[in-house]
């Protein structure tokens, strides 16, 4: 019986004795609540304390939008990494003017550089912080105190951002519209190259280049009849395009052809309109004393290798003209 006591001793004792590293391992790590510094504009405390805020501070933080600046530079938050309570490391990739060009003032593409850099936070009191910045990846300089600026400050600063922030969304559409506009009158103009109107001999009169080549990119219009210098467009609508220009007839006009009226004494300074009904269908009509005259002159693009040939002699043109 003794006996019998003794194993069950020994039995419960190997039982407690194995029983404790199990739990010594089971001990859950210590957590501690996450913490993040206020957003907002950071400054070092002193007599420049103030007039450092006003100016937007030494130090802007806001990692809940993963973004931390200072003088003259700006960083991208990568990462966070929770060191401790009240203790930051964060990971950022820097635009930093000064940096860029003192590392090689040489550098074409210095404005383009970037650096991978890190930053301590650590939490000092609930207004003030602990700050060490990096740089070019090296933590050269001492951690610095920073203090958050007052709330009338940053008030001020938000409402300075936000106000930037809707300057350049209003630059941004403005130029969105600019864009949209010169889009509208690129799309008016009939593209430039040879045309010719309809007919048996549409062919031969496009390889001959005998009928009427438009180039806007030169300001000039030549038509069998006439030779016309641009110097004024105007779009009416999204395909319609008013053209002011200095027309005269060609040496070789037959008796029959149309001059285009004087640009000088014709209303509003033009005399001659390009209507397009497809891509590469226009309608060319002479104004006179501000009418249409006639139902206009359809003219169809000529094709491809026509249009290479009339490249390939105006290029041999320059070249003899040089």
């Amino acid at each position: 019986m003794k006996g019998a006591i003794r194993r069950g001793s020994l039995s419960a004792a190997a039982t407690v004795a194995l029983a404790l590293p199990a739990f010594a391992q089971e001990q859950p790590a210590p957590t501690f609540e996450k913490w993040r510094p206020k957003a907002g504009v950071y400054a070092e405390p002193g007599k420049s304390f103030q007039s450092n805020c006003d100016e937007s501070g030494g130090l802007t933080i806001d990692l809940s939008r993963k973004s931390v600046s200072g003088y003259e530079w700006v960083c991208k938050v990568k990462n966070i990494n929770d060191l401790g309570p009240g203790s930051l490391k964060v990971d950022m990739v820097c635009d930093d003017y000064n940096l860029a060009q003192n590392l090689n003032p040489r550098d074409p593409n210095w404005d383009s550089r970037r650096f991978n850099e890190i930053m301590f936070i650590k939490q000092l009191d609930p207004a003030a912080i602990s700050v060490q910045k990096s740089l070019n990846g090296k933590l050269k300089d001492p951690p610095w105190r920073a203090a958050y600026c007052p709330p009338k400050t940053q008030r001020a600063l938000t409402e300075a951002t936000l106000r930037a922030k809707a300057e350049a969304r209003q630059k941004a559409e403005e130029a969105k519209r600019k864009a949209e506009v010169e889009l509208t009158l690129k799309s008016a103009h009939p593209q430039d190259g040879v045309y010719a109107a309809a007919g048996a001999d549409f062919e031969e009169r496009c390889a001959n280049f005998s009928d009427t080549v438009v180039a806007f990119a030169r300001k000039s219009i030549v038509t069998a009849s006439n030779r016309c210098e641009i110097f004024r467009t105007r779009v009416q609508l999204p395909d319609t395009v008013r053209i002011g220009a200095d027309c005269t007839l060609q040496p070789a006009s037959d008796r029959d052809a149309v001059s285009v009226p004087n640009v000088d004494t014709a209303p509003e300074r033009e005399n001659l309109m390009f209507k397009k009904t497809d891509d590469r269908t226009v309608i060319l009509w002479i104004i006179k004393d501000g009418h249409f005259t006639g139902d206009g002159r359809k003219l169809s693009y000529c094709g491809d290798q026509v249009q290479r040939a009339y490249a390939r002699q105006r290029r041999t043109g320059k070249q003899t003209g040089n």
